[in-house]
């Protein structure tokens, strides 16, 4: 039984680098954690509660842990300008009148937050996108 628990383990292994989805590693180690208690005489029943209670830990436990520490989440396209300065190009005249601003070397239409004018030179905040229009605010 020793063999088909490390046989398995390096199933779940290749399927764990094939996929890198964070679950087959778990039920690799489970299968190695079998194989050593079938290697020290356990009988089949104990062999599969120990690779159920590992996997089961690991999945569940160990898992949400492990993936929290990957770092910040990055935000591109459309969804990275909010937050950035942006230099108005065309005045934003007021309320639902389109300008144009110029954010990270690109032209974007643009309405004012609170619906007052914006002249032309002036240094805005991207707050908001509706559709291809960025709302923002001085």
């Amino acid at each position: 039984m020793i063999i088909a628990w490390i046989a398995s383990a390096l199933v779940f292994a290749v399927v764990e680098i094939a996929s890198a989805a964070f679950y087959a590693a778990f039920l690799a180690v489970g299968a190695v954690g079998a194989a050593l208690a079938a290697a020290f005489g356990a009988d089949v029943f104990v062999q599969a509660i120990v690779f159920l209670v590992i996997a089961v830990i690991g999945i569940v436990a160990l898992r949400p842990a492990m993936l929290g520490r990957r770092g910040p989440k990055l935000v591109s396209g459309a969804g990275g300008m909010i937050g950035q300065s942006a230099l108005v190009t065309d005045s934003i005249e007021g309320d639902h009148e389109r300008g144009h601003v110029e954010v990270a070397g690109e032209q974007w239409p643009a309405v004012s937050a609170d619906g007052k004018p914006i002249k032309a030179e002036a240094t805005v905040t991207v707050v908001e996108i509706r559709g291809a229009t960025l709302v923002v605010k001085r």
